[in-house]
């Protein structure tokens, strides 16, 4: 694996990946030295059949493991990059390069974008990832509120040009044609444009957690599909994800994403879970005023950085 020329010349040992053998002691490291940490993590793996060919580290001059950055595919051609946090700019740079190299090898097993969230007030950790070829796409507020019950949430009354349907799973291609009209001048996320195929962008959603067949809906207004809202349950059982909420540029500014997200939230009440869960763009006004509106609360904020692996 060649390293972009970019990056400084390291003063010893160039990124490799792990030996099998090694696996262990490279997830350790990865982890700071924390033995059960290093043990769930690789339970998890096992469990969740995550693939660890994509381990790559640096050695110290005595050979041992000094750095560990790691590649998680992931449907829809993309990849989870985890690296630990630099120390200072120097650690920052040659992890950098082990990043860079984690990122290039994603190449192999036809992952096109890779990703990463990192902490928004570590300003060396982004820098690492800069160093490794990503840059930042946006800052996302992860959101939460509990699980409507007793029917708290009505299912809104429609206009009678308006109708929300269950998205028919035979029409793939009329919901990829949908979620691209949903993109035109959006606010959400609008760096991804043009990285990622929409086929691969539902890949994504549907592997999301659980898919939910009658948690997906379409908005129609005069027959027309012009919104949808997608569910799934979390992976842990007690959580419902709301994984995508998008408007055609034609229907914006008109109370329809309110409509389309009561309605959907009418559709859950009651469920087992306890909490619904969704990450927006922070920039993203309107959509942050209409999650505010809907109960959700602030839980965590994040930093999404991401790198194309496609040749241009």
């Amino acid at each position: 694996m060649s390293i972009s020329p970019d990056h400084p010349t390291l003063p010893f040992g160039n990124p490799e990946r792990i030996k099998p053998s090694e696996i262990e002691e490279a997830i350790r490291v990865l982890v700071n030295g924390d033995r059960a940490a290093a043990a769930r993590f690789l339970a998890y793996a096992t469990e969740s059949r995550l693939a660890l060919d994509q381990t790559w580290v640096l050695r110290n001059p005595s050979g041992a493991i000094e750095m560990t950055a790691l590649a998680a595919p992931a449907a829809g051609r993309t990849a989870m990059i985890f690296a630990p946090r630099p120390k200072d700019q120097a650690s920052a740079l040659r992890a950098g390069v082990l990043i860079d190299a984690t990122s290039a090898g994603c190449t192999s097993m036809g992952v096109e974008l890779a990703q990463a969230l990192i902490d928004p007030v570590d300003p060396l950790e982004e820098a690492m990832f800069v160093s490794g070829g990503f840059h930042r796409l946006a800052q996302l507020d992860y959101l939460e509120r509990p699980v409507p019950r007793f029917n708290a949430v009505q299912t809104p009354e429609l206009e009678p040009d308006v109708e929300i349907r269950p998205w028919d799973q035979q029409d793939r291609s009329g919901l990829i044609e949908l979620l691209d009209r949903t993109y035109e001048d959006t606010l959400d996320c609008p760096g991804l444009a043009g990285l990622r195929r929409t086929e691969d962008i539902l890949t994504g959603h549907l592997a999301s957690g659980t898919f939910k067949p009658e948690w997906w809906h379409i908005l129609y207004v005069d027959g027309t599909a012009e919104g949808l809202l997608l569910f799934n349950r979390g992976n842990d059982g007690a959580s419902i994800e709301l994984v995508y909420l998008g408007l055609t540029a034609r229907i914006r500014g008109r109370g329809f994403g309110q409509t389309l997200l009561t309605f959907g939230l009418s559709q859950i009440d009651g469920d087992e879970a306890r909490t619904v869960i969704l990450a927006v763009d922070r920039a993203n006004l309107p959509a942050v005023r209409l999650y505010r509106r809907a109960g959700f609360r602030h839980s965590v904020r994040r930093t999404a950085m991401v790198r194309s692996l496609v040749e241009a």
